[in-house]
């Protein structure tokens, strides 16, 4: 959903599957770039706001059996690469601002869109978690979380999936601000508002100035490398057992089978 803000100089982008919590699929992330590009290229708009419609920011990738994911390692490189990382890097480097306004829960692909944007206020009820590899993949697609917080503290998030609330997210750097939730609409407002008043021109080359400081320093390149890696982990008999085209189902259940050698 694309809202634009009359006179403002300031658009929200909204992922709008609320009965899906926001789960996210090739529709919506068409309309996304679509949305996103629309955006860009409207000289009066300064500033971008990316939310989530009704319950929740995202519960990542929409995995119901219902959804269609390529089957074959070739239509799986090509889908993942065009929708996947593409067009996370594309929303990384346009040149305007974009502020996430997260609230509740933000899960997997849906924390990988909200942390390649410029700034993240969060809500108190905001929860961030990344459980991919509960699915014998290596993470989701794109590796932000060691430029964000640190070495350590992304291995043992990765490692055992666990969530982290909005306060620890604050302290980790994961999130710029944490408000009472009742306030978060208006603190984004606010924090939009603030920048649109700002010299656009200078935003933005403010903005290419930071995010190369970021890729000297190797930012892209290890995004890439982990695609790559992420692609390969698609290929485990794990994986394809769980969320293989012809077999994925309830996951729900196909943890709890695979996990009772655990117990």
């Amino acid at each position: 959903m694309y809202k634009e803000l009359e006179n403002e100089g300031i658009v929200e982008i909204i992922m709008n599957r609320p009965k899906k919590r926001n789960a996210i699929n090739k529709e919506m992330i068409v309309e996304m770039s679509d949305a996103f590009k629309r955006a860009e290229e409207n000289e009066n708009v300064k500033v971008i706001i990316f939310s989530g419609a009704g319950s929740c920011f995202s519960a990542g990738h929409d995995l119901s059996p219902d959804e269609e994911y390529p089957d074959t390692c070739d239509e799986r490189i090509q889908f993942e690469r065009k929708y996947y990382f593409d067009e996370s890097m594309y929303i990384r480097n346009i040149r305007k601002p974009i502020i996430s306004k997260v609230h509740s829960h933000c899960i997997a692909a849906g924390l990988a869109l909200a942390s390649v944007t410029d700034i993240v206020i969060a809500s108190e009820d905001a929860v961030f978690s990344d459980p991919v590899v509960r699915m014998g993949a290596n993470s989701q697609e794109l590796m932000f979380l060691p430029w964000l917080i640190g070495e350590k503290k992304t291995k043992e998030l990765l490692f055992t999936g666990d969530a982290i609330l909005a306060n620890d997210a604050f302290q980790l750097g994961l999130v710029n601000k944490v408000v009472p939730t009742d306030k978060l609409d208006q603190t984004v407002m606010d924090m939009a508002r603030k920048i649109a008043h700002m010299p656009p021109l200078a935003i933005s080359l403010v903005k290419e100035s930071v995010n190369n400081t970021m890729d000297i320093m190797g930012y892209t390149n290890s995004m890439k490398m982990h695609f790559a890696s992420h692609l390969l982990s698609h290929t485990t008999n794990e994986v394809q057992e769980g969320m293989g085209k012809s077999k994925r189902g309830n996951l729900k259940e196909f943890f709890e089978r695979r996990d009772q050698n655990f117990i």
